[in-house]
């Protein structure tokens, strides 16, 4: 007999097709080859394709989703322009809009390209390939031919900085392991999703960001304490493994994690690095707080930071704030870093809710949902470390989490629901029936 869990999750494909099939909409097809554009920087076809993908959501046949984080999002752009109507660089601000909008489109179309379970996990694993053949795989022969930063990892693309790359492994490191978590015994999902979660560990290692190296231990604190309790066998391995990756890591990793103390002491800052990005980071943070108090309504202009504290402080000059809460603080105000703390709070309260109810019917599912979310959580955490809030993937990787719940959701509740009873004849209605050959109507029972 087959759990009802079972069936619910196989009622979300259509009909007479196989539960392990997909159904390649032109939609997903489109934002599969966007995600590939993006991550790796090989084709300069990013917004060709998205325009198609979007073209294509009036010929889905389907009704349109739009998640409140997606409301939430339009009300940030909202008050992004009240900002643009006060900013003494609208120019500036006009284009980060302008982009910013397309975002918001980048991220229509994910929430309503992944409708199923096998379109999320093909997903996945076409994320997570795209990404270890192209970004990681040309971090690690970088580093293995001398070419790094200070004897730090970097990448190609938009991966040069190596707390960026970091932070980015660390949001993939997510994938890979729900994948692996979701995934029978021997499966192949199973190898993908450990393999990939091994190698991303290495890079994330090799980039020696301490904001990762925070963002890790954030992860690995509740996961560990969850896996003991469901599987404490399990707990064996995982020592192992983090074990193994830290006896790996190059010895200039422990010196770089060592220079954390002395970030505690304004006198000791500048002894924190060799490359002194600790001391300038905190003159950033000393220029980005005078911004802040000066503009803490509507702020300086979204996407005008670098201009105004090359006006605060020309010596630093054109630099980002390196960190996503200060960046929108400081360009939207106090409302605008409330309103994009809400778009994440939103979707973190779906998916906790969604993983509370479906727990006991599908573990599995709501495995995966949970090693998402832990990588969402360690990714905010690096954005201490880094500008984010202006890029595509993350609302890409928020609409993936609202599907995946949205998905499990439905789920739950369709198994949750009794079948209604059968109907018994009205003896009243029923008409009568005749033996053959017999004469005489047959007698009803009463």
């Amino acid at each position: 007999m087959r759990p009802a869990g079972v069936t619910a999750i196989k009622a979300e494909q259509p009909s007479g097709q196989r539960p392990w099939q997909i159904t390649w909409t032109p939609t997903f097809i489109l934002l599969l080859g966007y995600l590939f554009t993006i991550l790796t920087g090989r084709l300069p076809v990013g917004t060709l394709v998205m325009s198609l993908a979007l073209a294509s959501l009036l010929l889905q046949g389907r009704s349109l989703r739009v998640p409140p984080f997606l409301f939430l999002f339009l009300a940030w752009m909202m008050w992004a322009l009240v900002g643009y109507a006060m900013t003494s660089y609208p120019a500036v601000v006009s284009d980060a809009l302008t982009e910013h909008s397309k975002v918001f489109l980048v991220a229509l179309v994910a929430v309503n390209a992944l409708r199923t379970r096998t379109q999320i996990r093909y997903f996945v694993v076409f994320v997570l390939v795209a990404y270890i053949l192209f970004p990681a795989r040309s971090t690690l022969v970088n580093y293995l031919h001398g070419y790094t930063l200070f004897g730090r990892a970097v990448g190609p693309f938009i991966y040069g900085n190596p707390n960026d790359l970091a932070a980015h492994t660390i949001l993939l490191l997510g994938p890979a392991l729900a994948l692996w978590a979701s995934s029978g015994r021997g499966s192949r999902a199973r190898v993908i999703g450990l393999g990939s979660a091994a190698i991303l560990t290495v890079v994330i290692v090799l980039t020696q960001s301490r904001g990762a190296f925070l963002a890790l231990g954030a992860m690995a604190l509740p996961s560990t304490i969850a896996l003991a309790r469901r599987r404490p066998r399990a707990i064996v391995g995982l020592a192992a493994f983090v074990g193994l990756a830290l006896y790996l890591a190059p010895a200039s990793f422990w010196h770089r994690m060592q220079g954390l103390s002395k970030g505690t002491r304004f006198e000791t800052i500048g002894e924190m690095d060799p490359e002194g990005s600790a001391r300038q980071r905190f003159a950033v943070l000393q220029a980005a707080s005078r911004i802040i108090r000066d503009h803490p309504v509507v702020g300086v202009g979204f996407g005008a930071y670098e201009l105004v504290q090359y006006r605060y402080n020309p010596a630093l000059g054109y630099l980002d704030t390196h960190n996503t809460y200060l960046n929108v603080l400081a360009e939207t105000g106090v409302p605008g870093l409330l309103l994009f703390l809400g778009i994440v709070i939103s979707v973190v309260r779906t998916v906790r809710r969604t993983r509370r109810r479906a727990s006991r019917a599908f573990p599995a599912d709501a495995e995966m949902l949970r090693w998402l979310e832990y990588a969402l959580i360690g990714y905010l955490i690096a954005g201490v470390f880094g500008s984010f809030s202006k890029l595509a993937f993350l609302y890409v990787y928020l609409g993936l989490l609202w599907c995946a719940a949205r998905m499990l959701e439905t789920a739950a509740v369709t198994a949750s629901t009794p079948p209604p009873p059968l109907a018994r004849p009205d003896p009243t209605t029923t008409a009568p029936q005749r033996f053959p050959g017999w004469r005489g109507p047959l007698p009803q029972s009463r």
